[in-house]
């Protein structure tokens, strides 16, 4: 390799990196591994979940009880799987198991609303839609079951679930948030207090921690455009050796 060559290339890279660093390409940070699911804080109220409306008189907020949640990101992000208890906060017997499903959006854009309370959107969040999702009743509220779909309505507006460096919409913690439409189903068993039947909609708000036990080291990988930029800055490097020497 000739020396204008070497230097085309080195400058090409910088140059490559910083377009991709300027503009959004979608190419958002990778989060595989598995996730403690904890509260965030609204107005004094610790919760994960938020369902206004469902029971007449109790609290709209919930968290998971008594363990945390589990959130779980697959390989380049391509699934995500929220699971575990919630419990009301204000009648602790009503209890209710979360399994929520996401796929990540293709491409990866934050559709037209983001939930930004915690920061704004920087380019490297992750966006997924919901694939299946229900939150089901156990113990005094068996029977119970709530069917979760994308809030409003994809042909209104399009709101992801949003996963990143404070997007869970409270803090400027790493977190996840969504908001989503619930419609109840109630079985022959159920004997708990009167639920609405009507479509109503929701929140989840996630403080995330990286489990001790997963396999993923405790660290968020720099986004790829990152290596472009550490390659090229590298090339010039060994451009300026080159000419010391020559």
């Amino acid at each position: 390799m000739n020396l204008n060559s070497f230097k085309g290339g080195a400058v090409a890279a910088v140059l490559t990196a910083a377009t991709l660093f300027a503009t959004d390409v979608g190419a958002a940070t990778m989060y595989e591994g598995t996730y403690d699911a904890t509260s965030v804080n609204t107005n004094g109220n610790d919760h994960t979940v938020w369902l206004p409306g469902l029971f007449t008189g109790v609290s709209a907020y919930w968290q998971f009880a008594p363990n945390s949640g589990s959130f779980v990101v697959g390989a380049n992000n391509a699934t995500a799987q929220l699971s575990g208890t919630i419990q009301n906060n204000g009648v602790s017997n009503y209890q209710m198991q979360v399994d929520v499903s996401y796929e990540l959006r293709n491409p990866n854009v934050p559709g037209d609303t983001t939930k930004n309370g915690g920061g704004a959107y920087d380019g490297t969040w992750s966006f997924f839609d919901i694939a299946k999702a229900t939150i089901t009743g156990i113990g005094d509220l068996s029977g119970l079951s709530l069917i979760l779909s994308v809030y409003p309505d994809p042909q209104v507006e399009d709101i992801p679930f949003q996963l990143g460096e404070g997007a869970n919409d409270k803090n400027s913690g790493l977190g996840a948030s969504g908001w989503f439409s619930w419609e109840t189903q109630i079985s022959q068993i159920y004997i708990g207090p009167d639920a609405f039947d009507s479509k109503k909609h929701g929140d989840i708000n996630l403080n995330l921690r990286l489990n001790p036990d997963s396999n993923i080291p405790d660290q968020v990988p720099l986004p790829a455009a990152a290596f472009l930029l550490i390659a090229g800055l590298g090339g010039l490097g060994g451009l300026r050796m080159y000419k010391r020497k020559s």
